[in-house]
């Protein structure tokens, strides 16, 4: 069964996990650099999985209101993008608070500073995989 691939963007870093082939757990993949070239630099770490992915999901950070602000904006774009370039279907997943439950998991395994910041992107979007993985087993 092929896997899901679930992605936390951020102007800096963009941090992706993927599913088992069950699509039962997800796992941190990468951090990739974020601004210009990231859709080139996700696309190169997702077509090490080429063909075993059959679809992407991209955190939309929605405002807490749920309106759609400038990184929610930029966020529709870089997932069109992504969509073109990888040729699977690319679905918007509302985020909200996503980082803040990954920064407070991270705490709780006793991470310092340094080291919640290098896994944080990849915590987002496992924590973001699962839910949704979560979420479509129990239908």
């Amino acid at each position: 069964m092929p896997r899901i691939a679930a992605i936390d963007f951020g102007s800096k870093r963009i941090g992706i996990a993927l599913s088992d082939e069950r699509q039962k757990i997800a796992f941190p993949h990468e951090t990739v650099e974020g601004g210009k070239r990231g859709v080139a630099n996700t696309v190169a770490s997702l077509n090490k999985k080429e063909g075993e992915i059959e679809k992407i999901l991209v955190g939309l950070p929605l405002l807490m209101n749920g309106e759609r602000g400038d990184m929610a904006k930029l966020v529709e774009a870089f997932a069109k993008k992504l969509e073109a370039a990888m040729k699977i279907p690319v679905i918007l997943i509302d985020e909200r608070l996503s980082s803040k439950m990954a920064d407070q998991r991270l705490r709780e395994v006793a991470f310092n500073r340094k080291e919640r910041t290098q896994r944080m992107d990849t915590t987002a979007a496992a924590l973001l995989l699962q839910s949704f993985l979560d979420r479509t087993q129990n239908l």
